[in-house]
């Protein structure tokens, strides 16, 4: 260890750090290990040494795991499995990041100050996943893979993905009164998921922030702070990129060809030119407290622009395969950020204050290097997809035949289905919203969440068999009178139309599977739109008295309900959050969705 350290114990001696070290100024020690849930933990460990007043060190490592088992069973004489199904899957994360930094601080002028970090940080990330599956079951009621049908095999399959990020870096900042800031960075990475030659990409930022009241000394009961900032940044990045992206690699089949386990050629082709992606922007905001802090105001403007974007790119079928990735394209953000909170009360005995979120984006998909669409993912007759001068992520599939004023065209009484595909809607929100409620009564907290989402599309598949098989309420419209459905008719010729009022009854029955099939989407695509509420917590801190003869510092409880009503939705039967998960090509998408789930839960703190 350095010599500026006086404390510095001669090698070999036995350290311990409550009786040597706790209270030493030149070190400070982080250890802590959390356990998220059941099968996630974070730990870290961070080490700072002071070399003098104006250089230190700082080492931390710290990972990121979790582990997982999935089973899936289907007994015998089960639809679509007679024979019974098993498969059970294992997965396993983990991801270890190891930074050093040295730090410099010294004040340049009586008004001028300087802070400068330079260091590097490795990053390795490891994902395993073991999959075995008995597709056929000997016992009933027995769910292991030794239990697979005399004359079958089990299907095994295993992957193994590793990957790593080496890097060097530096930021800093420069103060001007203690009013000023210019801060700066750079960091430069070097990524195994990508070729050797394209593996190496830096990306830079510089922001300038001023307190306004405090440069100008303003002392006014109605400004109390004012800040005011603007930066520009550039944000290297791999994307999506999995590993091992880059080559073509033959493959195994889970299931052999006899006795034969023949490899295979994957549908999607790899790209050995890859480079990174990058997203360059600007933001501008201001920050202000109003009246003795009473009305905060948090204003954010900002302009992002993100290119060479790595994406799978579908190709004719005749060139043996399906995707070819590449970098492509370009899209464009630009939106507003709002924060306003207010003080409405305030005594010795309570306290409430009221916060207001709200966020509007406007997304643009600028280009697709001359693709007129790039399909990101689909459900059944439902394709998702980016359009050039259109939002990410448009729904594009069968809709109804309309007229020039938009009206829906009916022949004897049923909707006709456009031989055309057309984009239906697209799952960008129009804006979000959210409304914060923290209350204190003479130590007891309330705290309440309302969240808000308006516009975005979601294409509910299941309002399309339920309308279909005649199991959703909404069916029951016209079961004893039949159906006139809302458009028009062709009384003229198919050369020259003339539409009037559509007059003509039809069954139930014959109308809903002919306006909901799959054949045609339109009609289940809904606005996406919702009010909820998020969350509900109360708690309070227990009697001092309670815990003084133990060797607790602090003790608090707290009641904690989550995901607790869905006070408005547009969408019939379904939560318009649903999706099929998080991937780029399945948003916007719904089917067979199970109800969400309401928590409630206790949540007790120990402060030692």
């Amino acid at each position: 260890l350095p010599l500026a350290d006086p404390s510095t114990p001669a090698a070999g001696t036995p350290l311990n750090w409550n009786t040597q070290y706790q209270n030493n100024p030149y070190w400070t020690l982080d250890n802590n290990l959390n356990q998220l849930s059941k099968n996630r933990l974070l730990g870290n460990i961070n080490l700072t040494y002071k070399i003098n007043d104006m250089f230190s060190v700082n080492v931390l490592t710290g990972t990121d795991t979790w582990s997982s088992v999935t089973t899936e069973r289907k007994a015998i004489g089960s639809n679509e499995y007679q024979d019974g199904f098993f498969r059970q899957v294992s997965r396993n994360f983990s991801e270890v990041n190891t930074q050093g930094i040295l730090s410099f601080t010294k004040d340049l002028t009586e008004d001028l100050d300087l802070s400068l970090n330079v260091g590097g940080n490795r990053m390795n990330r490891s994902y395993t996943r073991l999959t075995g599956e008995a597709s056929q079951l000997e016992l009933p009621g027995v769910y292991t893979l030794a239990n697979v049908k005399s004359g079958a095999s089990p299907i095994l399959n295993n992957l193994l993905q590793e990957s790593a990020i080496n890097s060097i870096l530096f930021f800093g900042q420069i103060g001007f009164k203690n009013a000023v800031y210019l801060d700066f960075s750079g960091r430069n990475d070097w990524a195994s998921v990508l070729p050797t030659e394209n593996n190496s990409f830096f990306y830079p930022s510089v922001s300038l922030s001023a307190v306004v009241t405090d440069l100008f000394q303003i002392n006014s009961p109605i400004l109390s702070f004012l800040k005011v900032r603007g930066g520009w940044a550039k944000v290297g990045s791999v994307g999506a990129l999995d590993p091992y992206s880059l080559q073509q690699a033959y493959q195994f089949r889970d299931e052999a060809w006899g006795n034969v386990l023949l490899p295979y050629n994957p549908d999607q082709l790899n790209n050995p030119n890859l480079i990174s992606e990058t997203t360059d922007g600007i933001e501008f905001g201001l920050d202000t407290r109003l009246f003795h802090n009473k009305l905060r105001v948090d204003f954010t403007y900002y302009n992002q622009n993100s290119y060479d974007l790595i994406v799978p790119v579908e190709v004719s079928g005749a060139s043996g395969y399906i995707t070819a990735l590449q970098n492509l394209g370009e899209m464009r953000n630009t939106g507003i950020e709002l924060l306003l909170g207010t003080t409405l009360v305030k005594t010795r005995d309570f306290t409430l204050d009221i916060g207001v979120n709200f966020a509007k984006n406007n997304n643009e998909v600028v280009s697709l290097g001359g693709l007129d669409a790039l399909t990101l993912g689909g459900q059944w007759n439902v394709d998702l997809q980016a359009r050039e001068g259109m939002p990410y992520g448009v729904l594009f599939g069968p809709g109804y035949l309309r007229d020039n004023d938009g009206n829906i065209i009916h022949e004897d009484g049923l909707p006709v289905i456009d031989t055309e595909y057309k984009v239906l809607g697209d799952i960008q929100p129009d804006w979000t919203a959210g409304v914060t409620l923290d209350a204190n009564l003479k130590g007891v907290v309330i705290n309440a969440i309302i969240d808000a989402k308006r516009g975005g599309d979601i294409y509910s598949m299941s309002t399309t068999w339920g309308r279909y098989a005649g199991i959703l309420s909404e069916t029951l419209l016209g079961r004893e009178t039949g159906i006139v459905g809302d458009g028009v008719k062709n009384i003229g010729t198919a050369d020259e139309p003339v539409y009037v009022a559509n007059d003509v009854v039809v069954a139930s029955e014959t109308y809903n599977k002919r306006a909901y099939s799959n054949s045609v989407a339109e009609g289940s695509v809904f606005d996406a739109s919702f009010v909820k509420l998020r969350q509900v917590m109360v708690g309070f801190d227990l009697p001092q008295n309670l815990i003084n003869r133990t060797f607790f510092q602090k003790a608090s409880l707290s009641f904690v309900g989550r995901n607790l009503a869905v006070l408005h939705r547009n969408a019939p039967h379904i939560d318009p959050e649903s999706a099929f998960s998080n991937d780029n090509g399945e948003q916007g998408q719904e089917f067979g969705q199970l109800p969400s789930v309401r928590s409630l839960g206790v949540n007790l703190n120990l402060k030692f």
